[in-house]
């Protein structure tokens, strides 16, 4: 008997776009307060070369978090990378992110949450997902949220649904996954015995054998 819903956030519960132009902006603003004398050809540079990094690591589902992203960054850019500045950095990156709950998010989370218990599966280096989820006030209807920021481990891996799972103190029969990624979410859930719902928004061919696609989520009303 299913008694959870988990759900992806990013593409399935809400749309969002960094303004990359503005945090630029503000972080070379920033980086000029505490000393550095270059300008931004080098500081992209810089970035660039350590989202490589980011990315071999990513290929094997591990999770680096924007904290040590940006230690990383400073470090290079002969800058200590204190606490305080990591923070005020990773707030500059809350901030210049636009995120917006799909119209139909609310009246079914609205609908799931009378019937099962709720929880959130992120593939984040920030806190991102958990900021928004307060801004929009979609906070109360979650019992868990969980962060690949959190446990350093990214979807599909299974080790982050059975985190999830821990956390709820249900087994991967108890509970259903929804997710927009075929192989983040499908995949990962499949992989750890959890049924999986694909939000298929474009209408692209299939890779894995999900228990359900739909077009979005205010489909999952008449499924679940």
């Amino acid at each position: 008997m299913i008694k959870a819903v988990t759900l992806d956030f990013g593409g399935t519960l809400a749309d969002g776009k960094l303004d990359k132009e503005s945090f630029r902006d503000k972080l070379l603003g920033y980086l000029h307060s505490l000393g550095f004398t270059g300008g931004e050809t080098k500081l992209i540079k810089v970035i660039n070369g350590t989202l490589e990094k980011m990315e071999r690591a990513r290929r094997l589902n591990r999770e680096v978090r924007i904290e040590d992203f940006y230690s990383s960054v400073l470090s290079k850019l002969g800058i200590p990378p204190e606490n305080h500045a990591l923070e005020y950095i990773h707030e500059l990156y809350l901030n210049s992110f636009k995120v917006e709950a799909f119209p139909e998010t609310e009246e079914v989370l609205e609908y799931l949450k009378g019937r099962y218990r709720l929880a959130v599966i992120s593939n984040a280096s920030s806190e991102l997902p958990r900021y928004a989820i307060k801004r929009l006030g979609l906070e109360s209807y979650f019992e868990v949220i969980v962060l690949s920021r959190d446990i350093g481990i990214r979807k599909p891996s299974p080790e982050i649904f059975k985190f999830t799972l821990q956390k709820l103190r249900l087994s991967s029969s108890q509970a259903i996954h929804v997710g927009d990624s075929m192989e983040k979410d499908v995949l990962g859930a499949k992989r750890v015995g959890m049924k999986a719902v694909w939000i298929n928004r474009s209408g692209e061919e299939a890779s894995v054998d999900a228990d359900y696609v739909l077009r979005s989520i205010s489909e999952l009303t008449r499924i679940l």
